[in-house]
């Protein structure tokens, strides 16, 4: 069809009115068939709860998101008539890593593969990418955070860079180029408006300020109290806590806002409770740390004393299962999103807190009996 209306197009040569009359009706259809979700989908997030019934849940899989379509977020009309001519572009996510939700609600993905960062506003209903896939604006993109300023931070660790992006205006620049040699994880803390990054070759956590200036470093090599051994992710929580994905000393350490060290959980191992590869970390409104485990392919949730409450998620590409888990993170109403890196999508789960009377009979989060 496409192919006959582009003939009868340079065969005729007709007027804009013309046009315009031929093609309204070819983009209302494409409209009409246009489809966000499925029922299916629907359906299986009722399924989906962790620990499983007749125990009281604290977990539900939300849906899964591969395109902006999963988004919520349906093509334009003049979209979908250039696709006509071109083909169909799906914006599919290709590696996703780090992974951020915003206070406007806009979604926020790293895309290894692709070199960009998915851009996803619900609200809007709109998408684009920042970053140019044909000349691979980014090398390795990672981590992604935001200051409150609408300027959005992306790590490079290819090019040992951090890159900024103004998210009003849609400019992109370089912003750190040097004293970074692999920076990966990246968290900016409200509560002193700096920068904390994980330089994970250099086994340190640098700090800069919004003005791209070096602060001070956290950490140096070793398995010691407060050193790292190839630090991959950082999270910050709500009083300006520091958490750090310290991975191959398998552990979690803490540190203050000052970046003062405080505790560290974890060890080798390869059953629930262990974390043999973290990745990402975050924190939900009650204080319970998430880990994401890439050898696992689990998330695994801990009490801040280390203490292990919840593992959700096993090998596999169904609904809740995973395959080289990576990031994650925790929006302000305790949604939960994790990069499923090598199923090409990210997963969105719920906490289901006790203060939430819509869910049925949830036990504390703080409950230090351990869920196998």
């Amino acid at each position: 069809m496409a192919v006959s209306v582009f003939s009868w197009l340079v065969r005729h040569k007709p007027t804009r009115r013309m046009v315009a009359a031929l093609l309204l009706p070819l983009c209302l259809l494409c409209a009409s068939c246009a489809t966000l979700n499925t029922s299916e989908e629907v359906a299986r997030k009722q399924e989906l709860q962790w620990p499983p019934l007749p125990l009281m849940p604290r977990i539900q899989w939300v849906k899964e998101i591969r395109d902006q379509g999963d988004a919520g977020i349906a093509k334009g009309m003049w979209q979908r008539f250039g696709e006509l001519f071109t083909g169909e572009v799906e914006n599919r996510i290709g590696k996703p890593y780090g992974v951020y939700f915003d206070e406007r609600g806009r979604l926020f993905i790293v895309d290894v593969s692709y070199g960009v960062v998915h851009v996803m506003d619900a609200k809007e209903k709109s998408y684009y990418a920042i970053g140019d896939l044909e000349k691979r604006t980014f090398r390795s993109p990672i981590g992604v955070t935001e200051d409150d300023r609408e300027n959005l931070y992306i790590t490079d660790s290819g090019a040992s860079s951090i890159f900024r992006y103004n998210l009003k205006k849609r400019k992109l620049e370089p912003f750190i180029i040097s004293d970074l040699a692999r920076p990966t994880g990246i968290v900016f803390n409200k509560s002193n408006r700096l920068l904390y990054i994980t330089d994970t070759t250099e086994h340190q956590v640098v700090v800069f300020d919004l003005k791209g200036n070096l602060r001070y470093r956290i950490g140096s090599r070793g398995n010691a109290p407060g050193q790292f051994n190839y630090p991959t992710d950082i999270y910050v929580d709500g009083s300006g806590r520091l958490y750090v994905t310290d991975a191959l000393n398998s552990r979690i350490s803490t540190f203050s806002v000052e970046g003062t060290y405080q505790k560290t959980f974890g060890r080798s191992g390869d059953t629930a409770g262990d974390l043999p590869k973290p990745k990402g970390v975050a924190v939900d409104s009650a204080g319970n740390i998430y880990v994401v485990d890439a050898l696992l392919d689990a998330v695994q949730i801990f009490d801040q004393n280390g203490v292990l409450l919840l593992t959700f998620g096993s090998n596999g590409a169904n609904p809740g299962e995973f395959w080289m888990p990576s990031g994650i993170y925790i929006d302000r109403n305790d949604n939960i999103y994790v990069s499923d890196s090598y199923n090409r999508r990210v997963q969105v789960f719920k906490y289901l807190d006790v203060k939430d009377t819509s869910t049925r009979g949830v036990e504390p989060a703080g409950n230090k009996q351990t869920e196998q």
